[in-house]
């Protein structure tokens, strides 16, 4: 009896995190109200205190779990295409900003929400596969070519860049080129 009431307990959490997913995937991060996640789940607000300590911890289970998912679909395009770190991470940086395109709500999550703030603060290990993955392409590219900045101040000149092409992107206001990106990337770093 105790297995099948964990299991039980382990499928609401699940529930509630997939419903999130699709809820922000659908009308964005800023609508959620428990409220009518719970509604739309048949749930009641003390189900969801059993799993969450509150929205935000919420969202930042959800921002791991969809880290991870877009991190491993990214590692096996940028491994697939590329043996240079500058390539890597070129590629890296044109498959999130394509996914500004396809997935906007999503990424606008995964890039804005509060749960991820603490995470760029961190020098190790974030627990946001997307995030460290991005650390370590930007730490391959440091090691290989002469750069006058620290590897954090690249971190945040590419992830910066990243995220105002997405934007932009996302927007309409541009389309995407990846002869653009190369060049972004290249003058960012410092090498031709």
């Amino acid at each position: 009896m105790y297995a099948s009431m964990t299991g039980k307990t382990n499928d609401t959490k699940n529930e509630i995190i997939q419903a999130t997913i699709r809820l922000i995937s659908k009308n964005g991060y800023q609508q959620i109200s428990l409220r009518n996640l719970l509604g739309s789940l048949k749930l009641t607000t003390g189900s969801f205190y059993k799993h969450f300590q509150n929205k935000e911890d919420l969202f930042r289970t959800v921002t791991k779990i969809v880290s991870a998912k877009l991190s491993n679909q990214a590692e096996r395009t940028v491994i697939t295409k590329n043996n240079n770190p500058l390539d890597a991470l070129v590629a890296l940086g044109g498959f999130m900003v394509q996914q500004f395109e396809f997935q906007p709500n999503l990424m606008d999550f995964l890039f804005f929400n509060e749960g991820i703030g603490d995470a760029y603060h961190s020098t190790g290990p974030t627990n946001f596969p997307l995030l460290d993955y991005t650390h370590q392409l930007v730490g391959e590219v440091a090691s290989c070519y002469p750069i006058s900045d620290s590897e954090n101040d690249l971190f945040i000149k590419i992830w910066s860049f990243i995220q105002g092409y997405g934007i932009l992107i996302r927007h309409k206001a541009v389309p995407y080129d990846e002869k653009l990106l190369r060049k972004a990337a290249t003058e960012l770093i410092g090498v031709n």
